[in-house]
């Protein structure tokens, strides 16, 4: 299992939660999607075989443009 872990400060409600985490959800290989609004992060568990590009891009198609890797 991996986890990856991204800033996304435009994160503030529910919706943010329920947008993000269909969009993240709804790739193959992605096994949980938490969205915490205290920190403003996405924190994502996935197979593997799920790149960074492909999470970031899932971010932003859900609407949040500014999304940063957390290391």
């Amino acid at each position: 299992m991996a986890i990856e872990q991204f800033r996304v400060p435009a994160v503030s409600c529910q919706h943010c939660i329920r947008a993000i985490t269909t969009e993240v959800q709804a790739i193959k290989g992605v096994q949980t999607v938490v969205v915490n609004l205290n920190d403003k992060s996405v924190r994502i568990e996935h197979d593997g075989s799920v790149g960074v590009d492909t999470l970031m891009q899932a971010i932003n198609e859900a609407g949040y443009d500014e999304v940063a890797v957390l290391v």
